[in-house]
């Protein structure tokens, strides 16, 4: 449907003909998104995207922000004040809702303080519905405010950042860690082609870097299923995916100038992300060891008090380590024999978790929270070695499936470097020290309970400290 110049209203009929038609159609979870309004100009029409949902004129409207600016584009002003400007001309009542950082970073995260904050300040609002302006952390924030106060909600995007504008995940702190939490889909998804042009062109190239995951997430994910770990694995999803971001790799060029039309290609292939993850259920499609890297930069920042790089030009970044870690795994598994699978000892691996994660706190939250997750993992791996060794032994019978979902380290590198987005650690802002990108590698599958590469690396002896060191000197100096 095509309202005004230029501005369209996508029901997402192909997505879900697509997943209604698969084979694995019963695995699917329905797509809650109902429409995404893409366009120049689109966020001046938030009022007809709430009278499309049902919700009545004169109600109030809560307008959930951070105090950080964003330019509308062409027309000045702030993309805020455009919102409230429209909902009002629409015959709602507007409430600003300002969400402010908590802590000494500065920033706003979406930790349980600022949740519980959020939550509570637009329940005192009494609102009839939620429109989200921001970027990521904001429409986390969001759908858990619409989730638990079972509001209709609006997702206004001001950047081409990440890919979690269009799913029912949030990515929350608990207890220190990041976790991915079921929350709820937005309704409606506003998209407006010139605030995402004036958006900062690094948040730009962090959405790049989060587009890019899929060329080592969707992988891991494939591992799990293979292993047996998790067997959510769907085609499907994947097709979804890599649908859209196709569309988006394809402009990558367009993206060091700022073009408008690169932009809109990216955001297109992050909502598509988005999508697939909701219809899987889980981020697994496009969140792998290259998330856990970025989650661990994160933590440690968050826990010294200072800011992290862009989450997006993290998850780039480490995505070409995790392309270059996939690169070393699969050439031992096929060129080298059989690579033997052993047990995990669980009190060396408790205290090893512990010595990891103790340093975030003074108290060691972080660390038994990472713990209870990792201890799980651990537990299903001892109890399944034989099933890991088959996996190891066969592993002829998967290398080619795997080889389609991946790219190549120097692959990615090159289409970070054409966007003029970061491709090695030290060219993000800030830079973090190489001691703690160490770190973070070395320790990234200790987070959470998913199998990822860097699993089968460990349980084969083939994680080691000094193999980290080696894949980070290679991949931070890589010419593409």
């Amino acid at each position: 449907m095509t309202i005004g110049q230029e501005i369209t209203v996508d029901t997402l009929d192909d997505i879900r003909a697509l997943a209604r038609a698969a084979p694995d159609a019963r695995e699917l979870l329905p797509i809650g998104l109902r429409e995404v309004t893409r366009g120049p100009a689109a966020i001046h029409t938030v009022a007809d995207s709430l009278r499309r949902l049902g919700v009545a004129e004169g109600g109030v409207v809560a307008v959930l922000c951070d105090a950080t600016p964003k330019s509308p584009g062409a027309g000045g002003g702030d993309v805020v004040d455009v919102v409230r400007e429209a909902i009002a001309h629409g015959r709602y009542r507007p409430v600003l809702v300002v969400v402010r950082p908590h802590g000494s970073a500065g920033l706003v995260h979406a930790d349980e303080h600022t949740v519980a904050e959020t939550v509570r300040r637009v329940a005192e609002v009494a609102p009839g519905s939620l429109v989200t302006v921001g970027s990521g952390t904001m429409a986390d924030l969001g759908k858990v405010a619409a989730q638990q106060l079972d509001l209709i909600h609006v997702v206004v995007q001001t950047a081409a950042s990440v890919n979690g504008f269009a799913d029912d995940q949030s990515v929350l702190l608990r207890n220190g860690a990041k976790r991915t939490t079921p929350s709820r889909w937005p309704d409606a998804l506003v998209i407006d082609s010139d605030v995402l042009a004036a958006a900062p062109r690094a948040m730009t190239c962090a959405g790049l870097g989060d587009q890019l995951s899929m060329f080592t997430a969707s992988a891991d994910w494939y591992l799990a299923a293979a292993s047996g770990f998790d067997t959510s694995y769907s085609a499907t999803v994947v097709q979804v995916l890599r649908r859209g971001g196709r569309d988006a790799l394809d402009a990558v060029d367009g993206l060091r100038h700022g073009s408008p039309h690169a932009v809109s290609a990216l955001a297109g292939g992050l909502t598509r992300g988005g999508l697939a993850m909701g219809l899987a259920g889980r981020t697994s499609p496009s969140s792998g060891t290259e998330h856990t890297i970025s989650h661990l930069l994160e933590m440690h920042a968050g826990a010294h008090g200072v800011r992290a790089a862009s989450h997006g030009s993290q998850v780039g970044v480490a995505s070409v380590v995790a392309a270059a870690i996939w690169q070393r795994l699969r050439a031992r598994l096929t060129d080298r024999g059989v690579v033997m699978v052993r047990r995990l000892d669980p009190e060396k691996m408790r205290e090893r978790v512990y010595a990891a994660f103790a340093p975030l706190d003074a108290d060691g939250t972080t660390a038994r929270e990472c713990w209870q997750a990792y201890q799980r993992k651990l537990d299903w791996i001892n109890r399944n070695r034989d099933r890991l060794q088959r996996l190891c032994t066969n592993w002829a019978s998967h290398d080619a499936a795997v080889g389609d979902l991946l790219a190549s380290p120097e692959t990615i590198t090159g289409m970070l470097r054409e966007a003029g987005a970061p491709w090695r650690f030290s060219g993000l802002d800030p830079c973090p020290e190489f001691g703690t990108v160490h770190w973070a590698v070395r320790n990234c599958h200790l987070l959470r309970d998913r199998f990822t590469v860097v699993d089968l690396a460990e349980v084969t002896g083939l994680w080691t400290a000094e193999e980290v060191a080696d894949v980070l000197a290679r991949t931070q100096w890589l010419v593409g």
